[in-house]
């Protein structure tokens, strides 16, 4: 299960990655991100209908939950993307002011992922109880973290760019 996680986050999501690192800065509405982003949204729903493993009173509660809580982290992960993108686009002439403006960003976007899945996790344990809400989150986090290690190998480190300066 683990392996097929990593592989359709991966696969889905390295588009979005690249199309962030080669997006200009004009675009406001994009068709292929659009339709990436739907793509993985029923995917991952796929997935996470498969490993949580409700009955259909579990089912009717959780999705009601889970509809709500995907809207919301898909606004966030679009933030993200956007934090990135402005990384990569200014990769190679970052100023320290840019530098802490996007450090800022992805803190700040970090901590209110961190709370939305609090906030969500309360619901869902209301809704489902505990174990089904920890093991949720448990997937969640593990896609979350996924995602955040594949960003990371993706863009260049800013050792690395000072390096390129000296």
């Amino acid at each position: 299960m683990k392996n097929l996680i990593i592989l359709t986050a991966v696969v889905l999501l390295s588009p979005v990655l690249s199309k962030s690192q080669t997006a200009s800065k004009s675009e406001t509405k994009d068709p292929e991100l659009d339709y990436i982003k739907t793509t993985y949204s029923k995917e991952k729903k796929t997935i996470v209908d498969e490993y949580m493993g409700l009955n259909v009173q579990e089912g009717a509660k959780f999705w009601a939950i889970y509809g709500p809580y995907e809207h919301q982290r898909e606004t966030l992960a679009v933030a993200r993307l956007k934090a990135i993108e402005e990384y990569v686009q200014n990769s190679s002439n970052l100023t320290p002011a840019k530098a802490d403006k996007i450090a800022n960003a992805v803190l700040a976007n970090g901590i209110s992922q961190a709370k939305m899945n609090q906030d969500y996790y309360t619901k869902m344990k209301t809704a489902v109880g505990a174990i089904k809400a920890a093991k949720f989150m448990q997937l969640e986090t593990y896609l979350q973290t996924a995602w955040r290690g594949f960003v990371q190998e993706n863009i260049p480190l800013i050792s690395d760019l000072d390096k390129q300066k000296h």
